[in-house]
């Protein structure tokens, strides 16, 4: 009597649960290091703005500078605050 071979159960080597949370918490790692990236670029473009629009000494330059210098960083804020919580859900 011949005997069937028997196909290993893929879950008794590898624990796919294990493998799943560790990616997530990975992904949600990487997620987050590229926003702490996304605000320090925001923070050091604009401040080199603020510095350039300073620089030519004109009024009205330095104050349209400053508001769009102003309304990027509250944009990027919106920007990353909502994708924090899309990494934390």
């Amino acid at each position: 009597m011949a005997t069937t071979p028997k196909t290993p159960n893929l879950a008794d080597f590898y624990n796919v649960d294990e493998t799943v949370q560790r990616w997530a918490e990975a992904t949600r790692k990487a997620g987050n290091d590229y926003l702490d990236l996304y605000d320090k670029t925001v923070d050091q473009i604009t401040e080199l703005e603020v510095k350039t629009a300073a620089a030519t000494k004109l009024p009205l330059v330095t104050q349209l500078v400053d508001t769009h210098v102003t309304l990027t960083r509250e944009v990027a804020g919106v920007y990353t605050t909502a994708a924090r919580d899309l990494l934390k859900a």
